[in-house]
């Protein structure tokens, strides 16, 4: 039953792939089945003050949010703890690590004389560092840094939404964005909002054909996580289907522009040998995180047999139904999303989704689609012309939002 299943999802994202990158090969050019012209933009570039409410908005909603989980912890959770309940209560799972970090640094957070935690990025816990000069408090500098992250991120996607919806679809695609079940960690003390910001950035400038900002946001995007240098493939995807063929020499001479992400990983690599002499170290610490690299259908089954019978209930709700549900869903998305839209998105959602379903351990698998923009897109093209769907579809993330947030802050498995 196990090989069965396991061939049987394998083969399905092996064909939707071959698919996408079929498409993506006629829209070049080439003599292939699929093939059809790119969809072109029907939208609009927002102008600044459109951008700025768009970030006083955002950001004001991550106030509000902060304010009301910091009255829940005072009041609720911790009475009498004091207002640093309102900090502190946010510093769970992987955010206890990234603020040791920040104070610590890489070689001064070691555990059992071990250097576990280079499996995190870096940019993250540096730019805490830096921000809490000026704060006087780590997690203050944190939920800083995550707060305007998220917010300019909110910003590059609505500008990349409405040039390619219209403001209308721009609106939906951000506030699917902002109210998906695991989006509270944009506002949090982890990764999720200064990532939003460097990928949304990033396809961005890919859209717009600014080859070195899109590699430069993809440097900070890579120093961020490991998935930061898939905006290689999506600048690469761009500027073959943008010119509707296989030009070499215009590829050529801006790969400098289109690889340079990669300097974000080589930084990430010389951390690790500047802290142990290895520059693979995190290979090896991710052995203890019980992380690697494994097939996708293996990972299905194994989240398939979680939902099912984990022995913990609660646990089967908080982990192992959502990341099982979220798995069709999102192939869906992408699938409908094949001939609609730009093979940028297509392709770049289709690989950050297999990718995430390719670990020996999922736990976090909703917080890391969190991040996939596209997706967010995707569906915001998905519910045009179709405003009691969209209605139905934020209800139903928001009410996620929320249940999530509360099993988040009373010591829920939600990471």
């Amino acid at each position: 039953m196990e090989l069965l299943w396991s061939a049987a999802a394998t083969g399905l994202v092996i064909v939707l792939g071959l698919s996408l990158v079929l498409r993506w090969l006629g829209r070049a050019g080439l003599p292939v089945p699929l093939g059809a012209a790119a969809p072109a933009s029907d939208g609009c570039i927002p102008d600044r003050t459109e951008c700025a409410k768009v970030f006083t908005v955002t950001v004001a909603f991550r106030v509000l949010l902060f304010l009301a989980v910091g009255l829940f912890a005072c009041l609720v959770l911790y009475p009498g703890a004091g207002p640093d309940a309102a900090l502190w209560i946010w510093r769970r799972w992987d955010g206890l690590h990234y603020i040791n970090l920040a104070e610590l640094g890489y070689s001064g957070y070691v555990e059992n004389g071990k250097n576990l935690f280079l499996v995190f990025f870096p940019l993250y816990p540096w730019l805490t560092r830096v921000i809490s000069w000026f704060t006087g408090n780590t997690m203050a500098a944190g939920l800083l840094l995550s707060w305007l992250s998220y917010a300019g991120g909110c910003v590059f996607f609505y500008k990349l939404a409405a040039y390619e919806l219209g403001r209308a679809g721009a609106r939906r695609t951000v506030l699917f964005l902002s109210v998906y079940p695991y989006a509270f960690f944009f506002g949090g003390l982890m990764t999720e909002g200064l990532f939003l910001l460097t990928t949304a950035a990033g396809l961005w400038y890919i859209r717009r054909h600014r080859w070195w900002l899109a590699g430069l946001w993809g440097v900070l995007a890579a120093l961020t996580r490991m998935h930061g240098v898939l905006l290689i493939g999506a600048a690469c995807a761009e500027l073959v289907e943008s010119r509707g063929g296989l030009d070499w020499r215009a590829v050529v001479r801006r790969l400098p522009a289109l690889l340079l992400p990669l300097l974000g990983t080589l930084g990430y690599l010389a951390l690790n040998w500047q802290v142990t002499g290895d520059p693979f170290a995190f290979t090896v610490m991710q052995q203890h995180w019980s992380q690697g690299a494994n097939p996708i259908g293996d990972t299905l089954w194994y989240v398939m047999e979680n939902a099912f019978t984990y022995p913990d209930v609660m646990v089967r709700w908080q982990i192992w139904i959502p990341t099982l549900l979220l798995f069709p869903l999102c192939i869906g998305l992408v699938a409908w999303a094949g001939k609609r839209f730009r093979s940028m998105y297509t392709l770049y959602g289709f690989v950050y989704l297999v990718l995430n379903y390719s670990l020996s351990w999922l736990l976090s698998a909703g917080r890391y689609l969190s991040c996939a923009l596209p997706l967010f897109l995707f569906a915001a093209g998905l519910t045009r012309g179709r405003p009691k769907t969209a209605i139905v579809a934020a209800s139903l993330m928001a009410l996620g939002f929320v249940v999530n947030l509360y099993w988040f802050l009373t010591g829920g498995q939600i990471m």
